[in-house]
């Protein structure tokens, strides 16, 4: 695990991630809305939760066609798609820590990726009950909507994370600006 954080530290800069932002959004505008177009009903995992009964009314709503084609979405880009924006997150992490000198453990940046596996425990579950429709697995549905929540709220907390990290890196580096710009006494 070492090694990986030594490699973001490495090639952590403000091109790379300008270029994986660009990339970034090709899948929401581009590539989830066209492989996994589940037409006015909207897809599950963008919900913040749902329950069993929730979930069985949207999959109702697809249709056949929708759910072979969410499923295929799934598997191809939604399964790119976390991978990507976790790494996104943990070289923005990276860069924030590195560029503003913050003295926190290094292993922070890969906390993008607690949000990656509870998105990918979530698809992995989305495909099941999609391919096993209408058969009804009430407690796995009730479960792929907690961890649907839990993956929200993991979001949430990274992007306070970021924020917190910048304010702190900021008012560190202008704290030590006026530590140093003070006249020293005889």
């Amino acid at each position: 695990m070492g090694n990986i954080i030594v490699w973001f530290f490495k090639v952590a800069n403000i091109r790379l991630i300008i270029g994986m932002s660009v990339v970034y959004l090709i899948f929401p505008l581009y590539l989830l809305p066209n492989i996994i177009n589940t037409g006015n009903v909207g897809p599950l995992d963008l919900l913040f939760w749902y329950n069993h009964d929730t979930l069985y009314h949207m999959l109702t709503s697809y249709g056949e066609a929708l759910r072979t084609r969410y499923i295929i979405g799934l598997l191809t880009a939604d399964l790119a798609y976390p991978i990507f924006y976790g790494t996104l997150l943990a070289m923005i992490l990276t860069l924030i820590i590195k560029k503003l000198s913050i003295p926190f453990p290094k292993k922070i940046i890969l906390i993008p990726y607690v949000v990656v596996s509870f998105d990918l425990t979530e698809n992995s579950i989305l495909v099941f009950l999609l391919s096993t429709y209408p058969t009804k697995h009430t407690v796995i549905a009730d479960i792929a909507g907690f961890v649907t929540a839990i993956k929200w709220c993991a979001f949430v907390i990274i992007a306070l994370l970021l924020v917190y990290l910048v304010v702190y890196g900021l008012r560190s580096r202008k704290s030590k600006a006026t530590a140093n710009n003070t006249p020293k006494e005889p």
